[in-house]
């Protein structure tokens, strides 16, 4: 027991990162100085801002490795490669979410100081990836090893920590609440969108109509939404002025109402050059500080607000061909296409992922109908 122990220890112990010593890497533009608090907390100090997000990409990959590979291949659907037949629906969901091929297209529309961007902190991961003598001893467990990092990656971590979190689950609840309490009612509860309320594209823009007619289209989707879960959420935010406070300085405060993870889904850090000076909380896998941070000036944080950044559209299919679906009257092919999905311990699994001019399908069945 003892020898066991002791090996156990020393596995621990060797996957930790050095995070002491001096590193010479390519792709930095001059020297960098990363400094580690009492807390672990790095803060780092660079003449650029191509080395700031450089260092960002490279200590986040030195404390948070195993937990951008984690969201990397949970946003692509091949967590099963690592954990095994437990995860296959988990990953069947996300080859339907798409999220590869939205964030190929989403890359080609970024502008160049986001690519610059993007592109800096990838170096710095993989700077980290080549260079490290250890690894995080999950990759032992799993007889795995990081793949490099690209740019596109940065964005499918984001995007697999937010898909869940997005309108389209508010809109299955109104859907929901429709079922069991009927057009008529469900109606007088939503009325519809009435013209003058803001739209969220482009801001301070104002919806100008036609009214939404709730009903007529509640009734149209009572037969298409039986099997429709009900999702949680919530979240909130605050300020507080600094005439309301015993510091007189003012008092911001975000809640995104996150689950408590482990490893944390934020994670704190501080990246410094000439052009800005920021500490805050940053997505392992993802550049900068979307979410919460401040500077000497200016303070900011987020909170899920609900905006209608997803359309949900119900769609229906021939009977007995679901590769053809119904769009104003006319039938339309849609794009079915065959993927197979690696699983640990166990045989291949094929997926059939069905995509329409809307977007893909990621619920229910076209070969049912709906």
């Amino acid at each position: 027991m003892t020898s066991v122990q002791n090996n156990q220890e020393h596995d621990f112990q060797s996957a930790l990162p050095d995070t002491t010593s001096t590193f010479s890497v390519d792709g930095l533009h001059g020297p960098v100085t990363i400094v580690r608090d009492q807390y672990g907390i790095p803060h780092a100090q660079t003449n650029s801002i191509h080395d700031a997000f450089f260092a960002q990409g490279f200590m986040t990959a030195q404390d948070r490795l195993w937990q951008m590979e984690y969201d990397r291949r949970r946003a692509y659907g091949r967590w099963a490669e690592y954990a095994g037949p437990s995860v296959i629906a988990q990953d069947i969901t996300m080859r339907r979410f798409q999220i590869g091929q939205s964030v190929q297209e989403d890359y080609r529309e970024l502008n160049t100081e986001t690519r610059e961007m993007l592109v800096a902190y990838t170096e710095g991961v993989n700077a980290f990836i080549t260079t490290t003598k250890s690894l995080p001893i999950e990759y032992q467990l799993v007889g795995g090893a990081p793949e490099p990092w690209l740019p596109q990656d940065c964005l499918a971590v984001f995007k697999v920590r937010h898909i869940l979190m997005g309108s389209f689950e508010g809109k299955l609840w109104r859907a929901r609440l429709l079922k069991y309490l009927g057009a008529d009612n469900a109606a007088r509860l939503l009325p519809g969108y009435q013209p003058g309320h803001l739209v969220v594209v482009p801001p301070k823009g104002v919806f100008a109509g036609p009214i939404a007619n709730a009903l007529e289209e509640m009734g149209k989707s009572l037969e298409t939404i039986n099997w429709m879960d009900v999702p949680d959420s919530g979240s909130n935010n605050w300020v507080v002025s600094g005439d309301r406070t015993a510091s007189g300085k003012p008092l911001l405060a975000g809640d995104p109402h996150r689950p408590l993870d482990v490893a944390n889904v934020y994670y704190q850090n501080h990246i410094s050059c000439p052009e800005f000076d920021v500490i805050g909380l940053s997505f392992p896998g993802m550049p900068g500080f979307p979410h919460f941070g401040h500077n000497s000036g200016v303070a900011w944080c987020v909170t899920h607000a609900m905006a209608d950044y997803q359309d949900l559209y119900l769609e229906r299919f021939q009977d007995g061909n679901p590769t053809t679906y119904e769009f104003k009257g006319e039938w339309k092919p849609a794009t079915v296409r065959s993927e197979q999905i690696a699983v640990r311990g166990g045989d291949p699994v094929e997926v059939s992922v069905t995509v329409t001019h809307h977007g893909p399908v990621i619920a229910g069945d076209p070969s049912t109908g709906y």
